[in-house]
């Protein structure tokens, strides 16, 4: 006899994020389907537009900050345009090659950072999901990305989360390690009759440039010191 298939369908969502950190792509590696969130208020405090790597400087890192038009708070993720005006691509991408090019796999990587610094972006959250979707190439994730906004998700039309796991037909929703997301409502989704899961994830250590290990770096880090070991590091 047959063993009956599986109807779980596991579903994650998050903030877009630039050049994200290693706990996120995991997140992503861990599930089915992963919701880009950016039908919420743009907050420049976080890392919807920057990210850390590391530097040979006395701090040991350095920040990757895209410009941006407008306020802090004053429009959702997905209308949040790109300043051009300040020539952050090749700020960013001079910051990236001096910073690795001395690693290992730097020039496994490269021509398609080299390829996305050249491109003319205007909105973030295009940037954010063409970055992602090399990076998660690279390490082997074959994970499908959506877009709240593609979805018709909401603020207001009642809990995110819930709506979200019903428009992808989840049984399951990961929440980040931290469990800080002020859309969680664990009540709600079991009400909905969807299980509410917790991402495990243990950062890795891994040879590093620059120093002393530094944990929490873009995910970049890994890749240019790692190469081919990256995605097995990455899982534990």
């Amino acid at each position: 006899m047959s063993t009956p298939r599986s109807t779980e369908r596991v579903v994650a969502g998050h903030q877009p994020h630039y050049c994200p950190w290693l706990g996120y792509v995991d997140k992503i590696g861990s599930v089915d389907v992963f919701c880009q969130i950016d039908v919420i208020p743009f907050e420049e405090q976080l890392f919807q537009h920057r990210n850390r790597i590391r530097a040979e400087n006395p701090a040991g890192e350095a920040w990757l900050v895209v410009p941006v038009v407008g306020k802090n708070g004053d429009q959702l993720i997905m209308d949040v345009e790109i300043d051009n005006r300040v020539p952050w691509r090749e700020m960013h991408w001079e910051s990236i090659d001096r910073s690795y090019a001395r690693a290992p796999y730097f020039s496994a990587y490269a021509p398609f950072l080299a390829d996305l610094f050249t491109r003319e972006w205007g909105r973030l959250v295009d940037l954010n999901e063409y970055m992602l979707q090399g990076i998660l190439g690279f390490l082997g994730i074959g994970t499908r990305l959506v877009r709240a906004s593609a979805l018709g998700l909401r603020l207001g039309k009642g809990n995110l989360l819930v709506d979200l796991c019903r428009e992808l037909g989840a049984t399951t929703y990961v929440s980040g390690a931290g469990g800080n997301c002020p859309h969680l409502d664990e009540s709600a989704l079991e009400g909905a009759g969807i299980i509410h899961r917790k991402q495990r994830f243990t950062h890795p250590v891994y040879p590093q440039l620059h120093g002393e290990f530094m944990p929490r770096m873009a995910v970049l880090d890994l890749l240019f010191n790692c190469g081919p070991d990256a995605a097995q590091l990455l899982r534990g």
